[in-house]
């Protein structure tokens, strides 16, 4: 190559007669073939190796370019060792650049992970100065050699080991084979390169899911599958990984779905030749309104009336953050009762009932209804009384409790054991309510005005006198009693559940009952006493002791006015008046039952009938909203004036 040198291997061998004329005296001396010209090589400073041992290897420095000649080799000894070797001669041909490295392999296919072994050749024509080799990328080992050819040429290799990578794919791997030279010019670089075609299973396999961000449940989404596999030719199937379980839903490159609150996690699986490789799993952020809405209640278990409770509203939504509102069931109707996660109120019998709903930005969900097991002593109902027919009268005792009430009858005060004339039957409409029913035959060969019924459970009692004397003789009333032998009947167990049924609904409707005849509290008898120095009647000892004026009033009603002492709360100041109105009461009235017992004089206490009157409108004295505190009732058989 111009500018650069040539070394010319070289070799002789003398007569024996000769070996004794090689010294340090010899000189080499290289002619052309066809001119015998010595002048354009001996320019060129060369180097010649040791002659004494026959060696006349000769480099010679910055070759020009010239024609090409053939040269042999002369030894001059300046002795009788002179001699041309004109019969062997060398080409030597000057050009402006050395050929190409070589790669070998000069194409490369493989799989990742098998081993790599590259070599790049280039020709040494300089022995003091060979060429170099640099490889790029540099991706393993390197070793280099410098080789010998047949005709005594030299060439440099340098071996590259590796393991292919799918990183190594279509990369472009060069081998430069570097020249010095001596003419100033710049140094040569001839470079010779391959393309490795790796191939290897998929890569980086990724999932884009259209539209991007939070989705509402139930649309539809785009899922793509990207990856990087060689070759490109490839399968992708679909799997959901909600659960902790993979199930496939469908395959393709591009799938289609709609999302939903369990199909919110995915991945990908991509396949070819080589292997496969799966995804990440993909969570889509799924939007939905609360579900699975419930309602704990704590303490849990059953609550003593009256006692305070939490309740907590719990549900599964997306977005969490969530308006919450409280209600309570009262007689079919729904009344909101407070706001937020949590509730705190005071349950009753007749609050007892409540559910909660979850809101947020996607909608709302109700919970079911959540029934507090309230406990309660036992009460006697106002439906309770008695009816007459000329040869029999039965008397019905309606109570409630929770635990289930037990109920007996007492005559005289002692517990009746059923003789003969007396029946006593017990119908359940379910745990917290019991009807107790006593017939008793030819009524009027017995004094009954001392006839009472008892109810208890754990946690209370209450007693009931009923007034049998002043009943009236009704056709009607025949017709409804129960007797011993139709209280099997179908008809009549269907007018007892019906009663019931009405006594249920009426009590969760209208009455609040905290106080229904005596408890064994005495709480409210005691607010009474307080109010009033009359000593209001708890209806445990009542009796008929006054038949006459019993007669009279019951005979007459149109004469009695009935007046009550209340008190109750308006704004928060407690009022207090009499108020004088005509009740118009019914036999079954229990006040108009408390007037007969106490003969007209006496007064009772009712609070829960008089409130409910009021409520009904029958009272005008006192508005609907403001609350009775306290009511006592008192009969007269004068009018007085009215205020």
């Amino acid at each position: 190559m111009t500018g650069s040198c040539v070394t010319v291997p070289c070799s002789f061998d003398v007569e024996d007669k000769y070996e004794q004329y090689l010294n340090n005296q010899c000189t080499a001396i290289w002619r052309s073939t066809t001119t015998g010209d010595v002048a354009q090589l001996t320019d060129r400073n060369p180097q010649t190796g040791d002659l004494t041992k026959k060696n006349c290897t000769t480099t010679f420095s910055n070759m020009q370019t010239g024609p090409t000649k053939d040269y042999y080799f002369r030894i001059d000894c300046n002795n009788p060792l002179l001699w041309s070797y004109s019969s062997t001669y060398v080409k030597i041909e000057v050009t402006d650049n050395f050929p190409s490295p070589t790669l070998t392999p000069s194409t490369l296919k493989i799989k990742e992970g098998e081993s790599v072994s590259l070599t790049c050749s280039a020709p040494a024509p300089c022995l003091p100065h060979p060429p170099t080799l640099i490889w790029t990328p540099k991706l393993g080992d390197i070793q280099e050699t410098l080789q010998e050819n047949q005709d005594k040429t030299k060439f440099k290799t340098s071996v590259m080991n590796f393991t292919a990578s799918h990183l190594y794919n279509k990369q472009n791997i060069s081998c430069t084979a570097g020249y010095k030279k001596q003419d100033g010019s710049s140094d040569a670089a001839l470079t010779t390169s391959l393309i490795p075609d790796v191939l290897y299973s998929p890569k980086n396999v990724t999932v884009s899911v259209s539209p991007s961000g939070s989705v509402v449940e139930n649309s539809n989404v785009t899922l793509t599958c990207n990856s990087d596999a060689n070759p490109a030719e490839q399968n992708y199937t679909w799997y959901r990984a909600d659960g902790g379980q993979e199930t496939v839903i469908g395959t393709g490159k591009i799938f289609k779905m709609k999302v939903k609150t369990d199909t919110k996690m995915f991945f990908c699986k991509a396949v070819n030749e080589i292997g496969k490789q799966p995804s990440n799993i993909t969570h889509i952020d799924v939007l939905y309104s609360p579900k699975n809405v419930t309602v704990s209640v704590s303490p849990s278990g059953s609550v003593v009336e009256n006692s305070n409770v939490t309740l907590t509203c719990s549900s599964d939504a997306n977005p969490a953050e969530q308006n919450y509102t409280w209600y309570e069931v009262k007689a079919a109707q729904e009344i909101v009762t407070g706001t937020g996660n949590t509730l705190n109120t005071t349950v009753s019998t007749d609050r007892d009932i409540f559910f909660c709903k979850a809101q947020n930005d996607v909608g709302e969900e109700r919970s079911n209804l959540s029934h507090i097991d309230v406990l309660f002593p036992a009460r006697i109902l106002f439906s309770s009384k008695c009816m007459k027919t000329s040869n029999q009268v039965s008397c019905f005792c309606d109570t409630a409790g929770n635990p289930s009430p037990t109920t007996h009858w007492n005559l005289h005060g002692k517990p009746i054991t059923q003789p003969s004339q007396m029946v006593i039957t017990h119908d359940s409409l379910n745990n917290s309510y019991l009807r107790s029913i006593i017939t008793i035959v030819e009524p009027q060969d017995r004094d009954l005005s001392t006839l009472q019924c008892f109810s208890y459970n754990s946690l209370g009692s209450a007693s009931k006198g009923f007034c049998v004397r002043c009943l009236d003789n009704s056709k009607e009333n025949e017709s409804q009693i129960l007797t011993p032998v139709l209280i099997g009947s179908t008809v009549t167990f269907l007018l007892i559940i019906c009663a019931l049924l009405v006594v249920v609904w009426f009590q969760k409707t209208h009455y609040k009952p905290k106080s229904v005849a005596a408890t064994s509290g005495q709480h409210e008898a005691k607010e009474q006493t307080k109010a009033d120095n009359s000593q209001p009647s708890t209806g445990t000892d009542l009796s008929c002791n006054n038949p006459e004026k019993m007669s009279k009033s019951s005979a007459d009603k149109s004469e009695d006015v009935v007046y009550a002492r209340l008190k109750w709360r308006e704004n928060t100041k407690v009022k207090e008046e009499d108020i004088y109105v005509n009740l118009e009461l019914s036999d079954g009235s229990c006040l108009n039952e408390k007037k007969c017992e106490n003969g007209g004089e006496h007064s009772v206490s009712k609070k829960e009938e008089i409130e409910s009157m009021r409520a009904e409108d029958k009272i005008k004295n006192i508005r609907k909203e403001s609350e009775v505190v306290y009511a006592q009732v008192k009969f007269q058989t004068k009018t007085p004036e009215s205020q």
